[in-house]
Formats: structure tokens, C-alpha cells, sequence
């Protein structure tokens, strides 16, 4: 039980956090306008500061392990490039093409990661996740924007498409968090304390948000996309992947790690930057908010079975 426990400790506060959304709608405290605002301030402010501190605070020093990095890199890049032409293939709307891609490729590392792996693995596990994020959220989010540019115009401009990215702000928030980790400049203490209150808001207040702007009806309505991303977000990316890593011959603390990236639910940001870059934001929220429910139940038993495999 000790996998479903992990699991759901780390589910609960955030369909928590949901629920508060819904209840918040259900009292009309907040229009839908109101919400779609607070989603553009939440992916253009409180996201990327969070951003900034998880590179920033990362242990970049003895717990990188370059080959684990770049094989995570190349199946993080390898299940975008999968998802986007499965989707372009079978999705006529050009809203939802990259939005079902990033339901299945983003994953929610930066909330799910240390935690998982911190059970599993205890300290180095929790070293090796921490090296780990600072790359791979640069890259999720890279990629995001990707999706969305290329889906954006009729054709790839890659000249526009990498000015959108270097214009990102979570994209921007990453490279800065990075530069300033690598270069060993301290932010003051005065600016550390409020900017790193601010960003531990980005995932609780995207959720409340989140919560708000679920509806049943438009969920039926979606349901075959729906269904389709989250499988794929909890079942398939993390058996190809971990299978892969497994066949490499990686064990222990690392697989934990990889376990974290691999199976975690859909990222949080998929939601706002759905709304800010031109994505079916109602579809992005669905396939957040059901993929984390479900991912207590997918965690358990990915938990349960590689650990009577000896993968840690």
C-alpha cells in the first residue's frame, strides 16, 4: 500500500485545490472572464517565478549524471514528436492538436518529482531528480511552445517560431534560473523571500483557477480526446520510456527519478499557456485535472511493479 499512499499524499492537496476552484464557480465569486485573466497572470508571472527558483535552487553539482540526462531528454523529445503527428493525424481541429500533445508529453515533474522520488530513493534520489529538473522543465516548456507556433501558422517559420520562444516567459525564467545557478550569484535575501513566496502560488492558484473553469458537459463533450491524451500521459509514455531506460541497464535511485518524470500526470502550466499561446483551454484543464486524479491509481501501480521487477 506504501505506492498508493505516496501517490495519493501527493494527488490529494491538488484535487483539493480543484474542488476549491468549483466550489468558488458555484458561488459566482469570479466570472469566467475573471478566470481567463487570473490564467494569463498565472503563466506570465507566478509560473515562470516558480520556474526560476526550482533552476535556481537545484543541485547541479555531483548528482548530474550525463548519459541518465540525455537519454531523458531524447524520450522527452521523441514522445513530442509522437504525439504531435499522432494528433496532427487524427485531429482535424487546429486548437486541439496542441493541446492533446501536450497532455501527453508535459509532464507534471516539478510538483510529482522530488516527492516520488525522495520515497522511493531518499536523498540521492532526491539529488538526481533535482539535476534532473533543471533540464527537463527547460525542455517540456521549450517544446510546449513548439507545439503551439508550429500549429499556430499554416507552416513552420523557424525564424517566428524561435523568436516565440525566446520570448517565452517560462522559457526565459528557465535560462535565467540556470545562468544565475551556474554562475553563483546569490539573489538578495529581501528579493529571495516574496518572488519565492510568489511562485510556490503558481501550482495551487492554477488549480483553483483550473477547478473554476471545469465543466462536466464540455468533459462529454471531449471525451475521446480526453480519454486519448490521458492514456497515453499515464500509461503509454511511461511504459515505452521506462522500458527503454530499464533495457540501459538503469536501477535504483536514477529509475526512481525517471519513474517521477515518466509518469507523472500532465503539467499544471498546460492549462494558462493553452489560453495565452491559442490551445482549447477547456480540453488542456480536462486532461490536467483527470490525469492527476487517475495518476493516484497509475503511480501505484507503476510503484508496485518495478519494484517486484528490482528496477529500485
Amino acid at each position: 500500500m506504501h505506492g498508493f499512499e505516496l501517490a495519493f499524499s501527493v494527488v490529494a492537496p491538488l484535487v483539493i485545490y480543484m474542488a476549491i476552484g468549483a466550489l468558488i464557480k458555484g458561488l459566482k465569486l469570479f466570472s469566467e472572464d475573471t478566470l481567463k485573466e487570473m490564467n494569463t497572470v498565472i503563466f506570465k508571472v507566478f509560473i515562470p517565478l516558480s520556474l526560476f527558483f526550482d533552476i535556481y535552487n537545484a543541485d547541479l553539482g555531483s548528482a548530474v549524471q550525463w548519459p541518465l540526462m540525455i537519454w531523458t531528454l531524447v524520450l522527452i523529445t521523441a514522445s513530442f514528436v509522437a504525439a504531435l503527428l499522432l494528433s496532427k493525424k487524427f485531429i482535424s481541429d487546429r486548437a486541439d492538436v496542441p493541446t492533446v500533445t501536450q497532455g501527453i508529453f508535459r509532464s507534471n515533474t516539478v510538483l510529482f518529482g522530488t516527492v516520488i522520488t525522495s520515497s522511493i530513493a531518499g536523498d540521492e534520489g532526491s539529488a538526481i531528480m533535482a539535476a534532473l529538473l533543471a533540464v527537463v522543465v527547460p525542455l517540456l516548456n521549450i517544446l510546449a511552445v513548439i507545439d503551439f507556433e508550429v500549429m499556430r501558422g499554416g507552416k513552420v517559420d523557424v525564424k517566428k517560431t524561435l523568436g516565440q520562444i525566446a520570448k517565452n516567459p517560462l522559457v526565459l525564467a528557465g535560462v535565467l534560473g540556470a545562468l544565475v545557478n551556474l554562475s553563483g550569484l546569490r539573489v538578495p535575501e529581501f528579493l529571495y523571500k516574496p518572488l519565492n513566496v510568489l511562485g510556490d502560488l503558481a501550482s495551487p492558484l492554477a488549480l483553483v483557477v483550473l477547478g473554476g473553469m471545469l465543466s462536466f458537459k464540455s468533459m462529454i463533450g471531449h471525451k475521446g480526446r480526453l480519454l486519448t491524451a490521458v492514456a497515453c500521459r499515464l500509461v503509454v509514455v511511461p511504459v515505452v520510456c521506462i522500458a527503454i531506460m530499464a533495457l540501459l541497464g538503469y536501477r535504483g535511485a536514477p529509475m526512481a527519478a525517471l519513474l517521477a518524470v515518466f509518469a507523472s500526470p500532465t503539467a499544471v502550466a498546460s492549462t494558462p499557456m493553452a489560453q495565452t499561446l491559442g490551445g482549447n483551454v477547456r480540453l488542456a484543464g480536462e486532461i490536467v485535472a483527470l490525469s492527476t486524479v487517475l495518476s493516484v491509481v497509475t503511480i501505484f501501480l507503476f510503484t508496485a511493479a518495478m519494484s517486484s521487477m528490482g528496477l529500485f
